[in-house]
């Protein structure tokens, strides 16, 4: 009687725990552009972050390591590699400084 009751409970038991602990597994590969906004909430969840740029806004998934960058509600871009994108960005901001620096030589040395 025991094994006939943890045999029916064991893979209830599972399935209640799955069910309760969600979908981890977001579908940002299906996430194309000109998708809009409702499709993507829908797909991958609100972002943890919207940050608005001039005439677009970036939604943020720094958990999944990702960014959606949307104008007028709608998929502009989707990055994939949020760290990657954000180091190519840290990396032309010290080299425009480094130019800068140097042009502001050039100008002094009139």
């Amino acid at each position: 009687m025991r094994k006939i009751l943890l045999s029916t409970i064991a893979p209830l038991l599972c399935l209640l725990v799955t069910a309760c602990h969600g979908d981890k597994t977001k579908s940002f590969n299906q996430i194309k552009p000109g998708m809009p906004a409702k499709d993507v909430v829908a797909l991958v969840g609100e972002p943890e972050t919207k940050t608005s740029v001039i005439i677009a806004d970036w939604w943020n998934y720094s958990n999944d390591n990702k960014m959606i960058v949307m104008s007028h509600d709608t998929v502009v871009r989707v990055v994939m590699d949020l760290k990657a994108s954000q180091d190519s960005m840290k990396n032309l901001s010290s080299k425009m400084d480094s130019l800068g620096s140097a042009l502001k030589t050039l100008d002094t040395a009139k």
